[in-house]
């Protein structure tokens, strides 16, 4: 079974396949991504597979295939780190006519996947780091 967090404007939710209903996440979430010397795209829209530690993002200018990226998940707006994450765009991808990137994560751990889960789930404490 896949688990997923779908995420719409900061809001958060979790949905796990093969089972019925969603559950939302009670604090707002955001992704930074940064790639490269550019400023980083803040807090897009994205769907989180957290079973094979990919993600679609969507941009409106998506980025090129192989393009390196560093993920950052946090609580806004003070910034509290959650997660951080070093990615490769895939490919440029449409879906439900919505256009975007999907990005496998590079040093993608289960274990470091989980923590972030378990902030999601409400199941471990919030950390206090500043990016």
């Amino acid at each position: 079974m896949d688990k997923y967090f779908i995420d719409k404007d900061g809001r958060a939710k979790e949905h796990i396949s093969g089972q019925k209903g969603i559950k939302r996440v009670h604090f707002p979430l955001c992704l930074a991504i940064q790639y490269g010397d550019n400023d980083p795209v803040d807090c897009p829209d994205f769907l989180l597979n957290s079973s094979k530690g990919k993600l679609f993002v969507e941009t409106e200018t998506p980025f090129e295939a192989n393009t390196k990226v560093k993920l950052h998940f946090y609580i806004p707006p003070e910034t509290k780190l959650l997660a951080e994450f070093n990615g490769k765009v895939i490919d440029q991808r449409q879906v439900n006519n919505v256009k975007g990137n999907m990005i496998k994560i590079s040093d993608f751990l289960h274990r470091k996947l989980h923590k972030l889960e378990g902030y999601l789930e409400e199941k471990n404490h919030l950390i206090d780091k500043k990016i």
